[in-house]
């Protein structure tokens, strides 16, 4: 696998109390690298803690008036793990070095004076390490999310086609007792028999009615996970807006969200066109709202966001995040809230079909889906859909699996040679 870098796409920060070593650090490896100088620890940490994201390499000295470089190094470990930290010293700081290592609070020491096509070097092994070691975690992250989608698909197609036969040997039975119920009325009459009369007659009129709906649960709860997984070759051509999608999904559930004295609140940002099948949009987006409005407690809140954004992958589009504040969910509750028959309540307005849908809706437009629990009472909807609907094909599954093989293969060389 040949392997090319872009030095540059990241920062190496740069720090000495000798102003005239900075200087020369900077014009040594400026050409290769996008350097920034600072000459104390506390300038340098302010510069790092503006845009801890920027910073691949963070090289100190150590013996610096205010601190140390390892007690600048510690603190940038504790910001962001992942940038590598490199420590220069004269050989009587030796022993701190090597302890600085032992402890894992730096990636490597040089010698000062340093050699700077030694120096040279040892940063390209660095930026390498830490440009391979973060596609390696996208890589990851892609891998654990294609497995989520790959396990649920896989329950719902087993779930569809237990369901279509579940259809086709109960659908006689379930057709008698719905006949039975539904001419139970019109038999009564017929016997004379007034059921006002009885000794409790609203016993016998509860018990009826609650037969009826869950009849009526049963043949749609099947038909639901039926339809489901079946497929959606739908077009992805139309151009709309998001944030008008949002305020009609919104408008259809505001006589719901009265009824419960549930405050909406709308952060409409930018109004981005995306590009996909409006109507799936819009659906998925009324399926999550109709789910918040049978679940939030009487008075609850919603706020609803959104903004621009790219995801890891660097494709551009935009974010919805849905924040309600209810009763909070446990961790469990977040582990099984895609489950089909996911029940939040004692007395549920229906299962988790709602949201396994709005799942694969989003999944379908080459978006992604995920819910976190941010507090106590707080549980938030993260939605992200691309610019461009295109889900991939069979080729670039196979592209992606070889780029994840191959990311295997340079991450353990690298381990091998460090």
């Amino acid at each position: 696998m040949n392997q090319t870098y872009d030095y540059k796409s990241f920062a190496v920060l740069y720090v000495d109390d000798e102003t005239q070593t900075a200087s020369n650090f900077k014009e040594y490896f400026s050409d290769i690298f996008d350097v920034e100088i600072a000459t104390s620890g506390e300038e340098a940490w302010q510069i790092f803690s503006k845009n801890p994201d920027r910073f691949a390499i963070v090289m100190t000295d150590q013996r610096m008036p205010a601190s140390s470089g390892v007690e600048l190094l510690e603190r940038v470990r504790a910001a962001r793990p992942r940038a590598l930290r490199i420590l220069a010293t004269a050989y009587s700081d030796i022993n701190a070095a090597i302890a600085a290592v032992n402890s894992g609070a730096i990636y490597k020491y040089v010698n000062k004076p340093w050699d700077p096509p030694t120096l040279e070097m040892t940063l390209k092994r660095g930026m390498e390490f830490y440009l391979v070691q973060r596609e390696r975690d996208l890589l990851m992250r892609e891998k654990l999310a294609a497995l989520q989608r790959l396990m649920m698909t896989d329950r719902l197609l087993s779930l569809g086609i237990f369901a279509a036969g579940l259809n086709q040997h109960l659908r006689n039975s379930l057709t008698a007792v719905k006949t039975f119920l539904d001419l139970a009325p019109l038999q009564l009459q017929r016997e004379n028999l007034d059921i006002n009369n009885l000794r409790d007659p609203d016993y016998w009129k509860n018990f009826y009615s609650t037969a009826q709906t869950q009849m009526g649960k049963i043949v749609s709860l099947l038909q639901d996970i039926h339809n489901i997984p079946e497929s959606s070759r739908v077009p992805l051509t139309d151009e709309f807006s998001i944030n008008e999608i949002v305020q009609i999904s919104c408008d259809c559930q505001k006589q719901a969200f009265e009824q419960k004295q549930i405050a909406l609140s709308l952060n409409l940002g930018e109004n981005i066109s995306i590009t996909g099948n409006r109507l799936l949009i819009q659906n998925g987006l009324q399926l999550l709202l109709d789910d918040e409005a049978a679940n939030l407690p009487q008075g609850g809140k919603l706020t609803i966001t959104t903004s621009p954004a790219t995801d890891e992958t660097g494709r551009a589009g935009v974010k919805i995040e849905i924040n309600d504040y209810g009763v909070g969910l446990s961790v469990k509750t977040l582990n099984c809230l895609f489950d089909p028959f996911f029940v939040k309540k004692s007395e549920p307005a229906q299962y988790g079909l709602n949201l396994l849908t709005c799942f694969f809706i989003v999944y379908h437009h080459s978006g992604s889906m995920t819910m976190a629990q941010n507090g106590p009472d707080k549980a938030s909807f993260h939605i992200f859909l691309p610019s461009q609907a295109n889900l991939p094909n069979a080729r670039e599954e196979q592209m992606f699996l070889e780029r994840v093989f191959d990311m295997e293969k340079v991450w353990e060389k690298m381990l091998m040679e460090s």
